[in-house]
């Protein structure tokens, strides 16, 4: 589920690309990486805030989100350098995650979450707002999208404004790993076994991007400008 705060936008304009630093871009204006070798995951929520509950489950998300890093960092940790947002059950700012990606260079960053919703919503999501971003996101949700049993009616791929994908000048997605507000998939995701399911296809879509870039994944979206997303932003 997003964290409380997080910011949405459309904001048409022209800009051009403003270059940071070695392998970041201020806009992300460009094509997606390639041949980078810094994962950072980014557990979403923690310590007093929980995000989702599952009431069918009794699971909380910081908790489920945490599992799956470290179980993501476990599978990538043979080809990448895997850094963690939080390694415990800790509460970080929003502005200190961003701050943190901010400081490595030739990186992606991936957060993690867990959605809710009506009952009948299940399945994954994948949102993204930088231009660099977009072959990450399409991959990541071709990948969770193909290992998810049964019908989704989720949204998808998302392009959003929020601070995790907006305000980092590194190519950043925000991954939802399913419903816990489903009483279905909130089984499924209370199972060991299913989480080593979306932790593989997770991983499986981070290889082929280091590998191939955003070759396969269509054209690139539009530009799109807008200021950095901040904590009074209108939600959802």
């Amino acid at each position: 589920m997003l964290p409380e705060g997080t910011g949405e936008g459309l904001e048409r304009t022209e800009g051009r690309p403003v270059v940071a630093a070695v392998g970041r871009d201020y806009w992300g204006h460009r094509a997606g990486p390639r041949g980078f070798k810094t994962i950072i995951l980014d557990a979403g929520h923690g310590g007093k805030d929980s995000g989702a509950p599952s009431k069918s489950t009794g699971l909380l998300e910081k908790n489920l989100t945490l599992d799956v890093a470290k179980r993501l960092r476990t599978e990538l940790a043979k080809d990448f350098h895997v850094i963690l947002m939080r390694s415990d059950d800790t509460f970080v700012e929003l502005d200190e995650r961003v701050a943190r990606a901010n400081r490595q260079g030739d990186a992606v960053l991936v957060s993690i979450h867990f959605n809710s919703g009506p009952g009948y919503l299940r399945g994954p999501e994948t949102y993204f707002w930088r231009v660099d971003s977009h072959g990450l996101a399409l991959r990541l949700q071709r990948a969770l999208t193909q290992m998810c049993p049964g019908p989704m009616t989720n949204r998808g791929l998302v392009r959003r404004r929020l601070r995790l994908t907006r305000n980092p000048e590194i190519p950043c997605v925000l991954v939802e790993g399913g419903y816990l507000s489903n009483t279905a998939e909130a089984r499924l995701l209370s199972k060991p076994a299913y989480r080593q399911c979306l932790t593989i296809a997770i991983a499986s879509a981070i290889r082929s991007q280091a590998a191939l870039g955003d070759s396969g994944t269509g054209p690139l979206p539009p530009p799109l400008t807008a200021p950095p997303s901040r904590a009074s932003d209108r939600r959802e």
